[in-house]
This record gives C-alpha cells, sequence and structure tokens, in this order.
C-alpha cells in the first residue's frame, strides 16, 4: 500500500495529524508520503496563503472570526474557488507517484482532489480527515470515497450532505509518542524541571497567539511556593523575547520544540487555545485542559465539544488564573477531568483511519 497522505502548512495540527496517519500505515506495512498541498498552487499563492493565514491567525484572531462566518455561510466558496487552481499541478503529480489511495488532512487539499474527481482525472480512492470538532465549511462539499470524523459527531457530518455509509467514526488522529506515557518524575527529569511541586504549561498552538504574555505575568504572581509555569512559545520569536526579558522566576520561556509530549507528561495543567490538534495531543496525555477562547471559528466549536463533555474547563480570560489554581490546588477536579476524557476519548483513531484506508484499496482493487 502506498498513500499520499496530503496536509497544508497553516499551523502545525494538520502536519501533526498527517504524522500521525503516516505513522500508523507504515507499522501495517504502508510507504507513505506526505506532502504539503499548498505547493501545487501557482506562484507565490501557496506562500500567500500559508503567510496570510498565520500572521492573521496571530494577530487579527477577530477577522478570522469574520472570515470564517463568511466561509460558513458561502460553503467556503473564495478558498475553493482559489485551492482548486492547483488541480492541474496535483494531479501530475498524483499520475507520476503509483499511489493507491490519497488522504487529506486539510480542506484546501481536498478541494483540488474533489476538482480532479469531479472533473473525470482522478479515479483513486481518497480520504478526507476532519482534524476539528466540527463540520468545517467545505468539508461535506468535497465528499471524498470515505469521510473520518471524530467521535459523536456522524450526525452533524451527514447533516451538511454526506452519505452515512461514507462518514467513520474514528477521532482525531495523534501521534504515537501522545498515545505513550513516561511517569512524571522522569518527564520533569529529561526537562530539567524540579521533581515536586505542581506544574502548568501554557501554549497556544505552533504560532504562540492569544493573551500568552498577560497571562504568563498573571500566573506567575499567584502559583503556590514550589509551583512551576511552562509558556511553550512556538514559532512566536517575539513572545519568547517579552517571556524572557521579564525574568520571571518560576516561569520558563520554551522556543519552538519537539518535546511537547514530553511536557505534557510532566505537567499537571495545560492552558491552551483549542486547536483540534493540540487538544486531542492532551486529552490522549490525560492532561486536564483550561482552554482559552483566543481565535473564534472552528475553535470556538472545538471548546463547546470539549466543555460540553467535561474533558476541558473554560473561562473569560481574566478568570483563567483562579481556575488554573483551583485546578493545581484540588486534585479532585483534575481526576474528574481525567475521568471524563478517558470515557469520551478512546485510543487508535490514526489505526482506525489506516485500516479504513487499507479496506478502501481492497474495495477499489476487487471492483
Amino acid at each position: 500500500m502506498k498513500l499520499l497522505i496530503l496536509t497544508c502548512s497553516t499551523g502545525g495540527g494538520h502536519n501533526s495529524a498527517a504524522k500521525a496517519i503516516a505513522q500508523a500505515a507504515a507499522a501495517d506495512g504502508a510507504e507513505c508520503r506526505i506532502v504539503d498541498a499548498l505547493q501545487f498552487l501557482p506562484g507565490y499563492d501557496g506562500k500567500l496563503i500559508s503567510h496570510g493565514h498565520n500572521f492573521v491567525y496571530r494577530y487579527l484572531p477577530y477577522l478570522f472570526g469574520v472570515g470564517y462566518k463568511y466561509e460558513q455561510r458561502s460553503g467556503a466558496a473564495a478558498f475553493r474557488i482559489e485551492c482548486q487552481r492547483g488541480a492541474k499541478a496535483l494531479g501530475q503529480y498524483i499520475a507520476s507517484g503509483s499511489f493507491d489511495a490519497i488522504v487529506s488532512v486539510h480542506i484546501f487539499a481536498s478541494f483540488m482532489l474533489a476538482k480532479l474527481r469531479r472533473a473525470g482525472a482522478l479515479e483513486l480512492p481518497t480520504a478526507n480527515v476532519a482534524t476539528d470538532y466540527t463540520c468545517s465549511p467545505g468539508f461535506a462539499e468535497c465528499d471524498l470515497d470515505l469521510n473520518f470524523v471524530p467521535h459523536d459527531l456522524i450526525g452533524e457530518f451527514v447533516s451538511c450532505g454526506l452519505s452515512a455509509e461514507r462518514v467513520i467514526e474514528s477521532g482525531i488522529p495523534v501521534r504515537r509518542e501522545f498515545i505513550e506515557h513516561i511517569p512524571k518524575s522522569e518527564a520533569r527529569m529529561k526537562l530539567g524541571l524540579p521533581a515536586d511541586g505542581p506544574l502548568a504549561i501554557l501554549m497556544c498552538g505552533a504560532m504562540g497567539c492569544g493573551p500568552m504574555e498577560r497571562l504568563a505575568v498573571e500566573l506567575s504572581a499567584e502559583l503556590p511556593a514550589g509551583g512551576t509555569l511552562a509558556v511553550l512559545c512556538g514559532t512566536n520569536h517575539r513572545l519568547f523575547e517579552a517571556i524572557t526579558s521579564r525574568a520571571l522566576p518560576n516561569v520558563h520561556a520554551v522556543g519552538f520544540t519537539k518535546q511537547v509530549n514530553i511536557w505534557m507528561d510532566a505537567a499537571d495543567l495545560m492552558i491552551s487555545k483549542p486547536g483540534g490538534s493540540t487538544s486531542t495531543e492532551a486529552m490522549a496525555k490525560r492532561l486536564p485542559m483550561i482552554i482559552i477562547n483566543a481565535v473564534p471559528g472552528c475553535e470556538t466549536k472545538n471548546l463547546e465539544y470539549l466543555t460540553s463533555r467535561g474533558c476541558a474547563l473554560t473561562a473569560p480570560t481574566q478568570s483563567i488564573v483562579p481556575l488554573a489554581m483551583q485546578l493545581l490546588l484540588e486534585p479532585g477536579r483534575a481526576e474528574d477531568i481525567r475521568g471524563n476524557i478517558e470515557r469520551h476519548f478512546p485510543h487508535g483513531a490514526a489505526e482506525r483511519i489506516s485500516c479504513g484506508v487499507s479496506g478502501m484499496i481492497n474495495g477499489n482493487q476487487a471492483n
């Protein structure tokens, strides 16, 4: 089995989901190739979309929310038209690759695949993977062969227009290192942290957006004796420099890191925006979360999904710090959240996707 897994560089979550699927498929003997679909757009369009998305997401979240509402009303018409301009180049790449199936973890890539399918230029089996806890604008319109969706949301995706026979409740895929655990003491030793005392991590995706500096200062002032806050700044160099320059004694500023899984093993609490992949990674670690509603749009839907099941808590920005102190100082509340996560989020999403794709290939070959 040779899989083409399409992602797009608009934040780190989609790339992480692509790697998770590749891990699971490779364990089953598949050969996987992960490709950024934005490279197939003409000229500098792909880079403009990537950088523009990241800029608006980090610095103009309100505008991002306005754009999301527009895309909901239009079925993502603007992005669909733009992304379909890359369909021909993607089709040529697919034709040269001897692939058995294609899996998309980003709606922009799915738009290109849908264009090829409707033009009769793509006969390979295709799959769409949802990486947020909602049917995002344009997802159903792509109507690929299989659609892998989060738990308890088949009804929403079907109501958006997908055939129930094409929807599989897989969960959002996470990499193996987020499913595996190491003891808290070992994780803290690896990171050079104190073995004892409460540890909270503050992060807002790979781009480090949201009111992180403000929250870091306020949390630092309220942490109990022996407590530590780690601020994972991602690619936000300005934030890293701002936190570092404050020299807060109980705060660690962390730049871009590939050890997020270890930070989660070491922590007692995570404070973060509700990105689909980041939230799912934390739940895979059974790590209690407080969610910041930093960027409106699909992440507001993620927030509603997680909090309605008791798998995370949320509060207005001014109330985040006292809520965090309650969870750090009252272990029973954190244990309740872990129990809810255990009930609602079984492991194995990537493996279910790999199995579903394999079945899709075998069925296509039989026909």
